[in-house]
């Protein structure tokens, strides 16, 4: 007998636990039909209105323009500083992640092993004057790179000891009211070329000479050039987000929280 209530006892809880996943499943087709339903009634919106022009430019600044920067070089083994008042054209290396392919089993991984950033080269040029100054300066700087401390010449090159050749290369992105916008410090520079400079009879522009460095490695520095400055709107726009309960989970909200720390710690450009 108490065999025979056990059982009934058990084939009853599984009819409850039946009926309650399927009261679980009807609740959740009737929210979604409730939804769809809320959703129909919204007036439609085009994305348009997103992409207007002014919606762009509320979401922008005055930008950032490319002819809007310093460059300055530094080699202090050398006692050698130049402020580059003449650099007109320069670059902002890249880095890349170099990866691997790797594969215990089954489909392979691309695991990092390696920072790349543009082959570790990075050019300059510069209009000349009638000394050709800048130009002196940058070829006396590669010149003692093989003098062998006073022992060697292009003939017979003999390298210095590297950290008694190697600088450093500040260049400094401005904004339109001469304020620091983003600043690259490239670490452990030199010149290791100069380009080919042509001469014709016929030429009335100004002589120019480009010449590349290699560099080890660089970094950079954002600053918050102004409290109004457009950018700062996209902080606004973070928080939002943050703000969203639904927006997938706790997990969704705690990595823009991250994403945003890590903003935070980059200058605070979009303080």
């Amino acid at each position: 007998m108490a065999e025979e209530i056990k059982s009934q006892t058990r084939r009853d809880q599984r009819k409850e636990r039946r009926k309650d996943r399927k009261r679980a499943r009807n609740m959740a087709k009737a929210s979604d039909i409730a939804f769809r339903e809320q959703e129909a009634k919204k007036p439609f919106q085009s994305n348009a209105s997103r992409l207007s022009i002014d919606q762009l430019r509320y979401q922008f600044d005055q930008g950032a323009r490319a002819n809007r920067f310093t460059v300055d070089f530094f080699c202090p083994k050398l006692g050698f500083t130049l402020e580059g008042v003449r650099c007109v054209q320069a670059s902002l290396p890249g880095r890349q992640i170099e990866t691997g392919d790797f594969s215990e089993y089954g489909p392979t991984r691309k695991l990092p092993f390696n920072l790349g950033m543009d082959g570790q080269e990075v050019s300059f040029q510069f209009i000349c004057d009638s000394t050709f100054a800048d130009r002196f300066l940058i070829e006396a700087w590669q010149g003692a790179i093989f003098d062998g401390y006073g022992a060697g010449n292009s003939v017979n090159p003999q390298f210095r000891y590297y950290y008694d050749y190697v600088g450093e290369i500040v260049v400094n992105q401005i904004t339109r009211s001469d304020k620091k916008s983003l600043q690259y410090r490239i670490h452990e520079a030199y010149p290791i070329s100069f380009a080919p400079m042509e001469l014709s009879s016929d030429a009335t522009d100004l002589m120019r000479f480009e010449t590349t460095f290699a560099f080890r490695t660089w970094e950079s520095e954002y600053s918050n050039p102004s409290n109004v400055s457009g950018i700062n709107r996209g902080r606004r726009f973070l928080d939002a987000l943050s703000g969203i309960k639904g927006l997938g989970g706790s997990n969704s909200n705690d990595a823009l929280t991250r994403f945003s720390d890590r903003l935070a710690q980059l200058g605070g450009i979009i303080g």
